[in-house]
């Protein structure tokens, strides 16, 4: 089932009193796309997820479902195969890993790619954080602001700062899977469904 994550994102502006011109000036995007994105009418991308999520004071978990979990000490969690939450962007298909623990500093996510060129995924954008990608299956093409295109074939690895604008591409009519690992500054546990103050 595909989540709704619009209606979340909605839920929880409203949870810390943000009106819509807050939430989508801090997070890089204008208000009517805001709009669409709260209403299902429009995709969010990844970085943004990142942008709202620190804006919101939580963890990109929550907007896919509101039984998550706050890490703490003791606490696992297992995704089994098939398991996830599943979104679909222009950029990738991505399915969310232990996305039911939220304040975690860093974010799993299991992609795939059929996309060859950067006018097929938007560009090039970047977000807060480090990165660390596992090809699964390649070959992946790892396109940047400060390098050429990079070929990673199935078993290499890369890790990078995020701020630095980036994308994901393949071959021509290929199709490559590729395990993301996303850090995240981690919201202040005592903080996290409480409005912002005032």
């Amino acid at each position: 089932m595909k989540p709704q994550i619009g209606p979340r994102i909605r839920a929880l502006r409203l949870e810390r009193r943000l009106s819509l011109a807050e939430l989508a000036g801090d997070t890089g995007v204008s208000e009517a796309t805001m709009s669409r994105i709260e209403t299902g009418q429009s995709e969010v991308s990844a970085p943004h997820l990142y942008a709202l999520a620190r804006k919101l004071g939580t963890d990109i978990g929550s907007f896919f479902s509101t039984e998550t979990a706050t890490l703490r000490p003791g606490v696992r969690s297992v995704t089994r195969a098939g398991e996830g939450a599943t979104f679909t962007t222009p950029r990738l298909s991505a399915r969310l890993l232990n996305g039911d623990l939220r304040h975690k500093a860093m974010h799993p996510f299991l992609n795939r790619t059929r996309a060859s060129r950067l006018e097929e995924v938007g560009g090039l954008l970047a977000h807060e954080g480090e990165e660390h990608v596992f090809v699964l299956r390649g070959p992946l093409l790892f396109c940047s602001e400060a390098y050429e295109p990079l070929r990673l074939d199935t078993g290499d690895s890369l890790y990078f700062d995020a701020a630095q604008p980036h994308a994901y591409l393949t071959l021509p009519g290929g199709e490559a899977e590729f395990l993301v690992t996303s850090s995240a500054d981690a919201p202040h546990p005592l903080a996290k469904d409480l409005p912002d103050a005032r």
